[in-house]
């Protein structure tokens, strides 16, 4: 309960665009971004080059390296091609992870809980459950430790 206000005040006070683990994320994809080359192929679609040629398309959001496809994140081919078109590449990351989800997720509240001199009192008894015996024949023998001699009582 405390935890939920507590963390929705924190980032209420927060001038972030994406939260803050995901932008350590996208700040290490943006340092490996500065050694690819990006060629323009049509208006939304880019060919990144670094060790491989990938395709980045901008509306689908998608690379075909597939990082940004899974994780919902901008690869560093992605960020590469922010930077191409002078975007930033916070503006690409998934709205999952974006300040608005986020405090989105913290809204609800779990509502106190009074001390039990508050609950109402209850007329049932409370029984234990009942014994259940297994079916089977009992065994009347105790089960012998596997250290212990067979043989000697």
């Amino acid at each position: 309960m405390t935890r939920l206000a507590k963390m929705h005040k924190a980032m209420g006070q927060k001038d972030v665009i994406v939260c803050p683990r995901i932008q350590k994320k996208l700040d290490r994809e943006k340092d490996k971004a500065y050694k690819c080359v990006v060629y323009l192929s049509s208006i939304n679609v880019f060919q990144v080059k670094d060790l491989d040629d990938v395709c980045v398309d901008l509306v689908n959001k998608r690379c075909t390296c597939r990082k940004w496809d899974l994780t919902g994140i901008p690869c560093y081919h992605a960020c590469a091609v922010a930077g191409f078109i002078r975007k930033n590449a916070e503006e690409f990351v998934n709205d999952y992870y974006t300040k608005k989800m986020y405090m989105k997720s913290y809204a609800l509240a779990i509502p106190p809980l009074p001390s039990d001199r508050y609950w109402p009192p209850i007329d049932f008894p409370l029984n234990p459950p009942p014994i259940k015996i297994s079916p089977g024949r009992t065994k009347k023998n105790r089960k012998k430790d596997p250290h212990e001699d067979p043989k000697r009582p």
